[in-house]
């Protein structure tokens, strides 16, 4: 009988390991999963019951403020955006039924105060309220209505970067939405024409064009093999490596150096001088450039779209 029981015994403690074990997953190990996957909207219903901090400029603008609504238990607090569409993209939006966007959710739990959980258990526990903390942006206002205004009629995006600290300081796209009326037009807005929710300047694919000018240059100038007054035929119309060149309105620049070719942005020249560095020195130095590698960007991952080779089903291809 002893041994009945204690083999009993032994299967209930074995089925409370595996209850433990089995809630543990969805309470521990898959909780941060749960927390940001798009389709849960739980923690967004807590968190409305919580004043979101300001997200500023960098001149300290308000980009984006909750206001409350109702009284008592019933008060929940509601996102709003004081300037329009103008950071739309930036700054994204947040809102219970149709999730978070920009940097309202990479910097969700700043702006929640979740990320100083025992805090808030303590601030709680004294009767004080969890508020989020507001979070300012390198964002310059502008800098962003004059990308805007340059746009204007046309569907593009503009980004301004400080060099020396990687600081985003314009994030532009055209044609862009009011943040306010995601509740009520996110499907209007999906079905317009240019898609105005879709993010060009993080999601959209360019040729980088003329920019890969910058690249060669860095390459040339640190191969040793050319300096700042080295000279190039500039002619139009050049076969380089097989290929027919041309420059831009087939205007021809005779012997020129390097300082001019980059200055006037001469598709022959910067040719001739690519295929004398070769493929393996040019690749190199896309890399350092951050070409193929994802953005180091204070932006959801989900919204970004790095540059690179991509197979047939729209994965990134690793080249490295």
């Amino acid at each position: 009988m002893n041994r009945q029981i204690t083999h009993l015994f032994g299967l209930v403690l074995l089925l409370f390991g595996l209850l433990v074990l089995f809630t543990s997953r969805w309470t521990v190990f898959e909780a941060k999963g749960l927390t940001e996957n798009s389709a849960n909207r739980r923690p967004l219903l807590e968190q409305q019951r919580i004043p979101r901090g300001l997200v500023r400029a960098s001149d300290g603008t308000v980009l984006a403020r909750s206001r409350p609504e109702g009284r008592g238990e019933s008060r929940r607090y509601v996102r709003r955006y004081p300037q329009g569409d103008l950071f739309a993209h930036a700054v994204g939006y947040s809102f219970v039924d149709r999730g978070d966007a920009g940097l309202e959710q990479s910097r969700n739990e700043e702006l929640a105060g979740l990320h100083n959980e025992f805090g808030s258990i303590i601030s709680t526990l004294l009767g004080g309220a969890n508020d989020g903390d507001d979070v300012r942006s390198t964002l310059d206002p502008k800098g962003q209505r004059a990308a805007i205004a340059a746009l204007a009629g046309r569907n593009g995006s503009i980004v301004a970067i400080e060099p020396a600290t990687g600081r985003v300081r314009v994030m532009a796209s055209v044609p862009t939405f009011d943040p306010n009326q995601i509740p009520k037009k996110y499907a209007e807005y999906n079905a317009q024409k240019g898609s105005p929710i879709f993010n060009r300047a993080t999601q959209a694919r360019y040729p980088p064009g003329s920019t890969m000018k910058v690249v060669t240059a860095a390459a040339a100038l640190d191969s040793g093999r050319f300096t700042p007054q080295s000279v190039v035929n500039g002619d139009s119309n050049q076969k380089v490596g097989g290929v027919p060149l041309q420059n831009f309105g087939n205007q021809d620049y005779g012997p020129i150096d390097l300082t001019e070719a980059l200055t006037n942005s001469v598709n022959t020249v910067w040719g001739q001088v690519a295929q004398r560095l070769g493929s393996d020195r040019y690749y190199d130095y896309m890399k350092r450039f951050g070409f193929n590698v994802e953005p180091p960007l204070d932006y959801p991952e989900a919204q970004l779209t790095p540059s690179g080779v991509y197979g047939k089903r729209g994965r990134l291809l690793d080249e490295s």
